[in-house]
C-alpha cells in the first residue's frame, strides 16, 4: 500500500523572511468556515482565558461574530490570498480545535508557514501535528486541555519559534503538493507498466 497524503504549495507559502518572537501580542490564527464544527466556540473559551498573558485571537470565517477585545474578524478572505497568506505570516500559533475534519489544508497551510499549530485528535490530524514536536494535539471538546496547549506556547517565543521550524520541515518533507504529484506520477506509471 502506498499513501500519498494531500498537498500544499510549500513555496506559496513560505514566509518571506525567517519568523522571530515579537515583543507584541502573540497572534494565535484560526481558518474555518464551519465556525462551530471547526470548534471556534471552544477556542473563543479558551481564548478569554490566556487573553491576559498578551494573546489576540485572529479568526478568518463565514460566522458573524461579537466584538469582544482581543478578537479580529475576517469575513471575506479568499483562499490561497495574498491578504490570507499575510495573515499566516504575521500570526504566531494556528488553532483549529475542529470536532470533525478528515486532514484539514489549513493545517498544511500553518505549517508551510512555519506556525505551531493545535488541534484535535481527530482522523489523520495527529499525522501533521506530531504532539509535542510541531504543536499540541488534544481532545476533542477539552477546553482545559486546549486552554493549556495555547497557554503553553503564548508563554513560550522559543517553543514556537521551535515547533514552528519543525513543521515547516515536516509539510515539506511529507505534504509538498509539488512533490507529491510526481510521487503519485512515478506511481501511476509504475502500475500502467505493470
Amino acid at each position: 500500500t502506498t499513501v500519498i497524503p494531500p498537498g500544499v504549495n510549500v513555496r506559496a507559502w513560505a514566509r518571506p523572511a525567517p519568523r522571530r518572537a515579537g515583543n507584541g501580542p502573540v497572534r494565535i490564527l484560526f481558518v474555518g468556515g464551519d465556525f462551530e464544527r471547526k470548534g471556534g466556540l471552544l477556542l473563543l473559551e479558551a481564548f478569554r482565558a490566556v487573553r491576559p498573558l498578551g494573546a489576540e485571537l485572529h479568526v478568518v470565517t463565514r460566522a458573524a461574530l461579537p466584538s469582544e477585545p482581543g478578537l479580529f474578524v475576517y469575513t471575506n478572505m479568499q483562499p490561497n490570498s495574498p491578504a490570507l497568506k499575510a495573515l499566516y505570516h504575521q500570526a504566531d500559533v494556528f488553532c483549529l480545535p475542529t470536532y470533525g475534519d478528515c486532514l484539514p489544508m489549513v493545517l498544511s497551510e500553518a505549517g508551510a508557514a512555519g506556525l505551531p499549530a493545535i488541534s484535535t485528535r481527530v482522523a489523520a490530524i495527529p499525522e501533521i501535528i506530531h504532539d509535542g514536536a510541531t504543536g499540541a494535539v488534544v481532545p476533542v471538546g477539552d477546553a482545559p486541555a486546549l486552554t493549556e496547549a495555547l497557554r503553553r506556547l503564548v508563554l513560550s517565543p522559543a517553543l514556537r519559534l521551535e515547533q514552528g521550524e519543525r513543521a515547516v520541515e515536516l509539510v515539506t518533507r511529507t505534504f509538498d503538493a509539488e512533490r507529491n504529484t510526481a510521487r503519485m506520477l512515478d506511481l501511476l506509471k509504475q502500475v500502467a507498466n505493470n
